[in-house]
């Protein structure tokens, strides 16, 4: 072997081992890539979440930071019923004896109204002159109601009667037979039990009624049909009757108009004039 066969041999020696280099090199260059694209996919991921997660947790403390605002606005101008205090047993029922009730709270107590059943009969608070409970009444921060000249609890009618509003707005129970109702200036309403003077019943504007939404008005009741409203007005009438009735109708219309004097005025309701009659000697005349 000469040495020009021995070069070429080298050379096609190293010319391989230098493909089968780059080779292995562009192999491992690519399995790089997809390990640093996998990472980078990740890194990338990753904080996407955690700027979904700073995200989430800023909406979550701005609604937490407003519902506390809400909160504390609600507090500023919410007022607070009590009753200031319980008479002797034996006339507790009175309406009189029961139901002095003051605004401690920190805003207006406005359509101030409290319900109270005692022995199967309901009582109503009414404000000026006790004009009814039509009448609005409001205790500012301070004030008190108790019955008077100006104020007064009326009675309203058996339970379960035309006007009872449910059991909702005022119970049988003694622990739930003297209820207070008011709302505050920016529209919400409150429910108080003045027996067990627990925390208010809550219900914010632009809500749903709740069931003791009949403390203002019985017909927002969810206690079912009024007796009132359930029983039958008209009836029909046979067309027998109807037909004597007619008849008879009119026979007196023409009785009465036979015995009309003045034929000046119909029977419709409307009267004619009649003409001016000057008196003899007089400069006027009168007439209807």
């Amino acid at each position: 072997m000469d040495t020009t066969t021995i070069i070429l041999a080298i050379t096609a020696g190293v010319v391989g081992l230098t493909l089968v280099a780059i080779a292995v090199a562009i192999v491992l260059l690519a399995r790089h890539n997809r390990a640093f694209s996998r990472e980078l996919r990740r890194l990338v991921d990753n904080n996407v979440a955690l700027l979904e997660t700073a995200a989430s947790q800023q909406a979550d403390a701005a609604r937490g930071m407003m519902e506390q605002l809400r909160q504390e606005a609600a507090v500023a101008t919410m007022p607070v019923l009590v009753l200031l205090d319980e008479p002797p047993i034996g006339i507790r029922d009175q309406p009189w004896a029961a139901v002095r009730v003051r605004n401690v709270g920190n805003g207006s107590a406005l359509n101030f109204v409290v319900w109270m059943r005692v022995a199967g009969h309901l009582y109503h608070s009414a404000g000026a002159e006790a004009r009814g409970f039509s009448q609005d009444l409001h205790l500012a921060v301070g004030d008190t109601f108790e019955p008077g000249p100006f104020q007064n609890m009326l009675y309203v009618g058996d339970a379960h009667g035309y006007l009872d509003p449910g059991a909702a707005v005022v119970g049988d129970d003694p622990s739930a037979n003297l209820m207070a109702y008011c709302g505050d200036p920016v529209g919400n309403r409150f429910r108080y039990n003045l027996r067990t003077g627990d925390p208010a019943d809550f219900w914010e504007r632009g809500a749903d009624a709740p069931s003791w939404a009949g403390a203002w008005d019985p017909r927002l009741s969810s206690g079912g049909v009024l007796q009132r409203e359930a029983q039958t007005v008209w009836a029909s009438v046979p067309e027998r009757d109807m037909r004597r009735l007619v008849e008879a109708l009119a026979d007196v219309l023409d009785a009465l108009q036979d015995s009309t004097v003045d034929q000046h005025v119909g029977l419709t309701g409307r009267a004619n004039r009649r003409p001016r009659v000057t008196e003899p000697g007089s400069d006027t005349g009168t007439g209807l």
